[in-house]
């Protein structure tokens, strides 16, 4: 039996694979029926068939139609970004994987379905205002505060809130989240399968609705001050974070300015002036009080004067922020869940707005969420119990 072959365009199959970030050695990431392959696809030595097209056009991304075109479309190959938190500032990463592309392309279209639906739906779209004040983390911080509307009282009440402490932090995440969107107009969203050590936390900066990107592999902790860093960018109208010694005080400004909000040093001050000793215990309650890692509590300790070097130096290795990320689950986790994790609790609750109004039908729903019909009531629950 004879296989049909499809007489591709070799060129914007190279286009793709470039597209996609499988280039200068993420080659290898390739399933290995492509990898044998790709090269004599893009020498015009030999075609793909049907099935073997559609597996590449799933991989990379692209319509099987982008494949027969005569020249690759008008827009740049990577996202216009690239502004990106690093765990290890002195470690540099030439080319972003395709992970990572994948989940930056991910974010900006679910940012373009948010717009048009909020338009649909006729319901503000708020302007995004920078800060222009003087470049001072006091008066950045009491920018951030003002702008979201929130007490230090509130956020110290969050550990308490609901039926259970809150020693992971969840609830502040999940607040701290809202209230960026709802306050800002931000939409807040985390990577899938993104190594840590390539990316903590970016930022997209627009006029309208830009982007917070986390990592989702981070641990809650990680992902709350991450959420603050890269506030701090988007306030200086700003979406790159270049990891070189020309933007080096700005990444230690923006970190300066997510520990000052979190943890006042003023409030910080109170909190041991009966002259407490550090413990480990006293981090614990502080961590627990602002909603942050003990590593940050730390730090802000060392910052404020309240601790030595010394003895912050001694503390450091048993508090690593950057080790500190989300343990796997076993079986992964309820998807559901795991997708409102990943798309954001605002996005899913204006697309099941629009889907309950009658502004978009079944199919839309199932193409803006990944969720089938079948999820929505239990999408209803977990957005909206308790409320």
């Amino acid at each position: 039996m004879m296989v049909t072959k499809v007489k591709i365009n070799p060129a914007m199959m190279k286009w793709a694979r470039t597209y996609a970030g499988f280039t200068n050695g993420h080659e290898d990431k390739l399933p290995q029926d492509i990898k044998q392959r790709y090269e004599s696809w893009e020498k015009g030595d030999n075609f793909p068939t049907w099935n073997q097209l559609r597996k590449v056009s799933k991989k990379y991304k692209v319509p099987t139609a982008f494949f027969f075109m005569n020249k690759p479309p008008e827009y740049d190959n990577l996202p216009k970004l690239i502004n990106y938190r690093k765990v290890d500032t002195n470690l540099i990463f030439e080319n972003k994987s395709p992970s990572l592309i994948s989940n930056i392309r991910k974010s900006e279209t679910r940012r373009e379905i948010y717009l048009e639906l909020l338009e649909d739906m006729h319901e503000e779209i708020k302007l995004f205002k920078t800060f222009d004040g003087p470049l001072d983390k006091y008066a950045f911080s009491k920018y951030i505060r003002n702008s979201l509307d929130v007490s230090l009282d509130t956020q110290k009440s969050w550990f308490n809130e609901g039926h259970s402490k809150d020693y992971k932090h969840y609830k502040f995440l999940r607040n701290w989240k809202h209230l960026l969107n709802n306050k800002l107009g931000i939409l807040v969203f985390e990577t899938v399968d993104v190594d840590i050590k390539e990316m903590r936390g970016l930022c997209i900066f627009y006029d309208e609705v830009p982007i917070i990107l986390l990592n989702g592999k981070d641990s809650v902790n990680g992902r709350i001050f991450s959420l603050f860093h890269e506030l701090t960018h988007l306030l200086l109208g700003e979406s790159a974070i270049c990891d070189d010694d020309v933007n080096y005080k700005e990444e230690v400004f923006c970190n300066s300015v997510a520990g000052e909000f979190l943890v006042p040093t003023d409030d910080l001050k109170d909190m041991l002036k009966d002259g407490s000793i550090v413990s480990d215990s006293l981090l614990k309650r502080l961590s627990n009080t602002y909603g942050v890692s003990e590593y940050v509590i730390l730090r802000r300790l060392y910052d404020t004067n309240l601790i030595s070097k010394s003895f912050y130096d001694s503390k450091t290795s048993e508090f690593d922020d950057v080790d500190n990320s989300e343990p796997k689950k076993r079986g992964g986790g309820s998807y559901l869940r795991n997708q409102v994790k990943y798309n954001g609790r605002e996005y899913y609750s204006l697309v099941l707005a629009a889907y309950d109004s009658g502004v978009i039908g079944s199919s839309d729903f199932t193409k803006f969420t990944n969720l089938g019909q079948k999820h929505i009531p239990r999408l209803h629950d977990e957005l909206f119990e308790g409320e």
